[in-house]
């Protein structure tokens, strides 16, 4: 009987068998338990929304399926990078995406306030020009280090 003939190995073998090199890999090295088991997440490092996005196209740059942003990471470490790491308490979470996320947000929401401001404001009237400031110098001269030494050796 005849082999069948050669196929492409399916992408999700292909996944699993180097999630399978990794997690033996990891354990080699130390960096897990021996008996542990190992959950792998795919992650965007950095994360969707800390990334620029085009406004023409409206996707994100770098594209979010960019193999070279993309990095297989064990579970546990994807949710310490997402939700930060924990202090003394549940608040006192740093350094996580959602945190870097909120806060840029809250700048948006903050500018976007700034802005609503500035633009309900009068405008000065078209002929008028703003005045002068007055200066914070002082109108005489100040006089250099070495005048003071000029006038000791009279």
């Amino acid at each position: 009987m005849k082999a069948e003939k050669r196929r492409a190995i399916p992408m999700k073998v292909q996944r699993d068998v180097a999630l399978d090199l990794c997690r033996d890999l990891m354990r080699k090295l130390g960096l897990v338990e021996v008996d542990a088991t190992i959950e792998f997440d795919l992650d965007h490092d950095p994360a969707l929304e800390l990334r620029a996005v085009n406004p023409e196209t409206g996707k994100h740059q770098p594209d979010q399926h960019d193999p070279a942003f993309l990095v297989w990471r064990p579970r546990q470490e994807h949710r310490v990078k997402t939700t930060g790491r924990a202090g003394a308490s549940k608040l006192a979470m740093v350094n996580g995406d959602a945190q870097k996320i909120a806060k840029n947000r809250q700048r948006a929401k903050k500018q976007a306030e700034r802005d609503a401001a500035r633009a309900a404001l009068p405008e000065p009237p078209p002929g008028r020009m703003k005045a002068k400031p007055a200066s914070r110098w002082p109108k005489r001269p100040l006089r250099s280090r070495n005048s003071f030494e000029d006038r000791r050796s009279r």
